[in-house]
């Protein structure tokens, strides 16, 4: 049956306790010795009843150690955790620290690029203000022109000329082309302007913020850098502690296992001598047994405990009261004695005034008045000076303390009622469990039968608490667990962040060192195009006196093919020729005819 059962079971743990300690006893006595004659002829164990155990034995060695060992190994899996994270810490320094190192290094290629691009842009933009110069110079030009045709036109509306329309023609639409050419070159110079704008952007604030910004990369280098160290001390610091903990378990294992050697052995005949005082135990008269209440007489030890405890709670609030009492009385005497002296100094000055008074006899009562009581405030005055008459805030003072002791009378008198009330409820409640309806002396008038099923009850209640305390600990540890899966995730998820940042940095400054690459490439570009349109300037200039020259002796070549109007109008476009030259847009225009005729020159100049 589970009554049989659960004596065996408290007969064996008393039975080991008793094993236990007198193992300790003979092994103390004999310094280790395995000898078991003189263990039984020196130490006899002497049973006084079936459940009682010495009280004052000591605690058995290797339970002490055992519990060494648990709470060492407890500390070196917390340890090992502990290196663990600091070498997850130590990692993510280290990525960090050698993106940081890589974004450096391209933040420092980017500035020195932005500054190359600088320069080029600025040598682009002295190029743009001399081509600018030059617009407006030819800008003028076709302003004096365009006037001059208009001049020409208003001679030629004046005149009776023949072949006045032909003329007018011809001059109007020289007037058109000088028209649009000038407002080609207005176009132009605007163009030019709109792209040194463009050009110039905020270089040097640009500037500004890639050194700022790598100035913060350097900062957060540095703090990763000093972060490695001290995580990496931390963690050697660890594994030092963790080697030595290691090192203490293993001498704690080796003693534990030499001393449980020994403990077998005298543990055998204690055992088989346990067995044979043990005898069989009459189990089947359980009925009828009265076993007091548990629960409720423990209820009853709580509210006992909480109502001492209120109870000195109570009778320290009292004496801090009293202490404040004493205070404000002594406050108050001073200031009473200090309220006599001022009056006793008073009197005895207005005595002597009186006695002045009646030695002089003055008929006049008047002056005598007055002068009495300029005396007077003369002695105020002299007694204030000297803090020996009381202020108005000092009176004022006083009142206040006479008050408040008043109140604090009332607090005292009134927790003396609570004190003396709650005395006598835990006197009585003492008397009650002294008594005998208190726990303690019904468990003394427990016979042997009753001692065991009460053994039994709490025993199975130890066991209830035990497991509850088992599942509240599993529960613990499932929370604990879950915790610590929720922050690795999280310091995942910030690693990651920072990875993306660091990694959105350095794609943003390899986009922009591209950016720059082609830049200085366009503008690179841009020279070598001007270069070629001076080239091209000169071949055109060359071309240009050729044809005048050509056109030279075409027209003295031919004598009486033409009349004199037609050789009038061929002077005066020889001349407009003469005094246009073309600009350098016009000429860029036409790169591809003079290409091909810059390679015809070559060849002429060649031949």
């Amino acid at each position: 049956p589970a009554a049989f059962d659960m004596e065996y079971v408290v007969e064996r743990f008393h039975g080991r306790s008793l094993a236990l300690a007198h193992s300790q006893e003979e092994i103390e006595e004999l310094n280790l010795k395995n000898n078991d004659d003189t263990i039984t002829e020196e130490n006899k164990f002497v049973r006084h009843g079936t459940y009682r155990v010495r009280k004052n034995r000591v605690i058995p060695s290797i339970l002490q150690r055992d519990e060494t060992i648990q709470s060492l190994t407890q500390s070196t899996m917390n340890k090992q955790k502990l290196i663990d994270e600091a070498t997850r810490k130590v990692k993510e320094a280290e990525s960090k620290a050698q993106d940081l190192s890589i974004n450096i290094h391209l933040k420092e290629q980017l500035i020195k690029s932005v500054y190359v691009s600088t320069n080029d842009v600025q040598e682009t933009n002295e190029q743009y203000q001399k081509h600018i110069k030059l617009l407006e110079k030819e800008m003028e030009k076709a302003k004096h022109e365009y006037q001059d045709l208009q001049k020409t036109m208003q001679q030629i509306a004046s005149k009776n000329i023949n072949e006045k329309s032909k003329f007018e023609a011809e001059y109007r639409k020289k007037c058109e082309m000088a028209k649009a050419h000038l407002d080609s070159l207005q176009q132009k110079e605007k163009q030019y302007r709109e792209l040194m704008i463009k050009l110039n952007g905020n270089s040097e604030k640009r500037i500004a913020d890639l050194q700022a910004t790598l100035f913060r990369m350097k900062q957060q280098y540095e703090t990763a850098q000093k972060r490695i160290r001290e995580e990496t001390e931390v963690k050697n610091k660890i594994e030092q502690e963790l080697i030595r903990e290691q090192q203490r378990i293993q001498e704690l294992t080796i003693q534990n296992e030499q001393q449980q050697k020994i403990l077998k052995l005298k543990t055998e005949g204690l055992v088989a001598a346990q067995r044979k005082l043990r005898g069989a135990s009459n189990i089947n008269s359980n009925d009828g047994i009265t076993i007091p209440n548990f629960d409720i007489e423990m209820e009853k030890l709580i509210s006992e405990r909480k109502e001492l405890e209120t109870l000195r709670d109570d009778i320290q609030k009292r004496e801090e009261l009293i202490q404040k009492k004493e205070l404000l009385l002594n406050e108050k005497t001073e200031l009473e004695t200090k309220k006599l002296r001022s009056s006793q100094i008073l009197n005895k000055s207005l005595k002597i005034n009186d006695k002045q008074q009646q030695q002089q006899q003055q008929p006049n009562h008047q002056i005598i008045r007055e002068q009495l009581l300029q005396q007077k405030r003369l002695f105020t005055e002299r007694l204030e000076e000297q803090n020996g008459i009381l202020s108005p805030t000092e009176e004022r003072r006083l009142i206040e303390v006479d008050e408040a002791i008043e109140a604090i009378d009332l607090a005292i008198d009134y927790q003396n009622n609570i004190i003396s009330k709650r005395e006598r409820d835990v006197q009585q409640s003492m008397r009650s469990s002294q008594g005998s309806d208190s726990a303690l002396f019904k468990i003394g008038q427990l016979n042997e039968n009753e001692s065991r099923e009460l053994c039994r009850k709490l025993f199975e209640k130890v066991v209830d608490l035990k497991e509850g305390d088992n599942k509240n600990r599993r529960d613990y540890e499932e929370i604990k667990s879950q915790l610590l899966e929720q922050t690795e995730i999280i310091n995942d998820l910030q690693s990651r962040i920072q990875s993306l940042s660091l990694d959105h940095d350095r794609r943003l400054t390899s986009i922009q060192q591209l950016h720059e690459e082609e830049k200085q490439l366009l503008l690179g570009k841009l020279q070598e195009s001007s270069n070629q349109i001076k080239q091209l300037e000169k071949d055109l200039y060359f071309y240009k006196h050729k044809t005048r020259e050509l056109r030279k002796s075409m027209a003295t070549s031919i004598t009486n093919a033409n009349d004199i109007p037609t050789q009038q109008t061929e002077s005066n476009t020889n001349e407009y020729d003469q005094r246009k030259p073309r600009s350098a847009v016009e000429q860029q225009q036409s790169a591809p005819f003079l290409l091909k005729i810059g390679n015809r020159s070559n060849s002429a100049h060649q031949s």
